[in-house]
């Protein structure tokens, strides 16, 4: 018996094996290119460090890029496709003709520091384009994301297990790595689900049973104004990520309305030009997104607003419920790369979320004019 479920087991592997092999063949990648040309890509980034252990501190691992791979994917792109801004998307996005399906968009959220010091370089050095959607509130670590508070708070915990009572005073294990990253999802899927005071009085608990640390240290996590500033001279493009990074459909119409303009404000004050890209927090599910707040995004000003579901980017869709390819850990391969690309064209958003916010902002539309009072009542 053992026997043959090795042999089966082994059969398994092999075919998993040659299945990858010819997912990422050349051959039916550039064939899928010519039979399916539907539209472009929107690539969404997050973090790009050579220190993966820093780096975990603040993000999950899998978001974290190193950059002699960011370097390789860069180069496949500008060689393969044609790197565009958001800006020129979602003009063709707008047209008759459609997008073009060699185009290419990269973006990265959240705006840490390392995408200065080390993306941004690496698209200079290729010619290349990109979308930085920040988190106004935290530029500077003046207040570092809650996302990052809280992996740092249970990360850095040394202690077996704590006890929290939004969870009943169940006890939550500390004790490897691999418990602290399960406890760290099951309190992000907890707080996004979680109104404004609600959210504050789960972290504070969470910041004193862990007896978390408050200093970060010598190395910032977050980009400052200068180099914010410095990259947008340079022809790099800032969108908007929200004030504080909170899951919008969870919020209050007032709270929603305030992390909206207040992120658009804060970037306007410090690049004294115009924002028009807006990106929704807290993604990979369609409960990051919905008509209530993709209206308050238009109403807002925003021209545009990116999800982070897959899909690909056609002048079927309105312009605030455009998808995005994340990168992942197995993009270190480009020709996994190439593939995923071309598969992500078949692959659609949640039509829930697709028809819901399409009903209310039409595909082509340019927005809603802004209401003056939706701008005074936010502040």
């Amino acid at each position: 018996m053992n026997r043959k479920r090795t042999e089966r087991n082994g059969f398994d592997d092999l075919a998993r094996q040659a299945g990858r092999s010819l997912r990422n063949s050349g051959l039916v990648v550039r064939g899928m290119a010519g039979l399916h040309r539907v539209g472009g890509t929107i690539l969404r980034y997050h973090s790009v460090s050579a220190d993966e252990s820093w780096a975990g501190e603040y993000v999950q691992k899998s978001l974290v890029v190193a950059p002699e791979v960011f370097a390789r994917q860069v180069a496949f792109l500008a060689r393969r496709h044609r790197i565009v801004s958001v800006g020129e998307m979602v003009q063709q996005m707008r047209s008759r003709r459609g997008v073009d399906p060699r185009n290419v968009a990269v973006t990265f959220d959240d705006g840490y520091e390392d995408n200065y010091t080390n993306a941004f370089p690496i698209l200079r050095e290729h010619g290349a384009t990109a979308t930085f959607y920040v988190t106004t509130g935290t530029v500077a670590d003046a207040r570092v994301p809650w996302t990052v508070a809280l992996r740092r708070a249970i990360r850095l915990c040394d202690r077996p297990g704590v006890s929290l009572s939004f969870l009943g005073e169940r006890s939550i294990d500390l004790s490897t790595d691999a418990k602290k990253e399960a406890a760290i999802k099951m309190v992000t899927g907890i707080v996004k689900r979680c109104k404004l005071d609600e959210i504050e009085s789960i972290l504070g608990e969470v910041h004193e049973e862990t007896g978390s640390r408050t200093d970060l240290g010598a190395r910032r996590i977050m980009m400052n104004w200068d180099e914010i500033r410095e990259m947008h001279g340079a022809g790099m493009t800032i969108g908007a990520h929200t004030h504080s990074h909170y899951n919008l459909p969870s919020l209050d119409t007032s709270d929603v309305a305030h992390e909206v303009v207040a992120s658009r404000r804060d970037i306007e004050d410090a690049l004294q030009a115009s924002v028009e890209h807006f990106a929704y927090p807290n993604g990979r599910t369609d409960c990051h997104c919905d008509a209530r707040v993709a209206k308050l995004v238009a109403v807002g000003g925003f021209e545009s607003a990116v999800t982070s579901l897959s899909g690909p980017v056609s002048h079927r869709h309105s312009l605030y419920c455009i998808p995005r390819l994340g990168i992942a850990p197995r993009h270190r391969d480009v020709a996994r790369l190439a593939a995923d690309i071309q598969y992500s064209r078949f692959r659609h958003q949640d039509r829930r979320v697709v028809d819901e916010i399409t009903k209310v902002l039409p595909v082509r539309d340019r927005g809603l004019e802004a209401d003056n009072s939706f701008h005074g009542n936010s502040d």
